[in-house]
């Protein structure tokens, strides 16, 4: 973590008051030799990468999964191209309101901004109220400052509390989401300090997320995951994404939970003679919420 001398500065898509945001809030109360954080927004993901990678942020945060609609798959391609380490994740409810001007009715609004994310954890209000035209926003928050901008009440935005606070606007009406259990997991980035083999182990017990690449014959994937089960491991995630220089072939995603040092070693083993290729990651611990 960051001495108390150093700041933590931690690179977010979207703008002040975005998901991301508050989960870097959360990610930063973790360490308890940190005091005032700063904040980088950046407009795309990939720019979260390039922060990092530059030394301008410490830290990045990108989601990597919602519990309703599945995987962030941009971020995880955006793991394999570029040389980052996962030390943290954050898992946290994400409840969404509309957002609109003082004072306007649900009725009275006919087009809703926000990402195209939260448009889909919405689906069914919009179902229900029928009138509503969804517009792709690139950010929750962002789409929360342009109504604030507009300040026409025609306009809503579909975003947090934190969004709703931070640029003035009034919760027509709270928890739209399809699943009041609606949660995304966000992965916390940095430059590796050392070699993957080298990474710090946490205290157990922790995860490990790695990437790999099989041999494109039958079983490879039974094989492969056979030998983790026979470890005696919690794989907890399998994500596939194409490759695309490579057509119909599939790079995996996996994450696991380890008991500790010796399992670790051990799945590594089977990693390495089980792929054509593989690539460890991140190791971190799992999330608890906080009091």
């Amino acid at each position: 973590m960051t001495s108390r001398t150093d700041t933590m500065r931690l690179a977010y898509q979207g703008v002040p008051g975005a998901f991301s945001h508050r989960a870097g809030y959360l990610f930063a109360k973790t360490a308890k030799d940190v005091d005032s954080p700063e904040f980088l927004p950046c407009e795309t993901f990939a720019a979260v990468f390039d922060q990092v990678l530059s030394g301008a942020a410490n830290y990045g945060v990108v989601p990597l999964e919602n519990s309703t609609i599945g995987s962030i798959v941009a971020n995880y391609d955006l793991l394999w191209a570029h040389h980052v380490f996962i030390v943290g994740e954050v898992s946290m409810p994400i409840h969404h309101h509309l957002l609109g001007i003082e004072g306007t009715a649900v009725d009275d609004v006919r087009e809703v901004f926000s990402h195209p994310a939260a448009l889909e954890q919405c689906s069914k209000f919009f179902e229900a109220a029928g009138h509503l035209r969804a517009v792709a926003h690139f950010d929750t928050s962002g789409a929360a400052q342009h109504v604030s901008e507009l300040k026409n009440p025609g306009y809503a935005a579909i975003a947090g509390e934190f969004a709703a606070s931070e640029y003035g606007l009034a919760i027509l009406k709270r928890n739209i989401e399809d699943y009041p259990y609606n949660r995304t997991r966000f992965g916390v980035i940095t430059r590796p300090l050392s070699s993957e083999s080298t990474a710090p182990y946490p205290r157990p017990p922790y995860k490990i997320s790695c990437a790999v690449e099989l041999p494109h014959k039958p079983g490879s994937l039974a094989l492969l995951l056979t030998r983790i089960a026979g470890l005696d491991i919690n794989l907890t995630k399998i994500e596939s994404r194409p490759i695309p220089e490579a057509p119909w072939h599939y790079r995996f995603f996996i994450d696991m939970e380890l008991d500790g040092q010796d399992q670790d070693d051990s799945v590594v083993k089977v990693l390495k003679d089980s792929t054509e290729t593989y690539r460890l990651l991140g190791r971190y611990t799992p999330w608890k919420d906080l009091a």
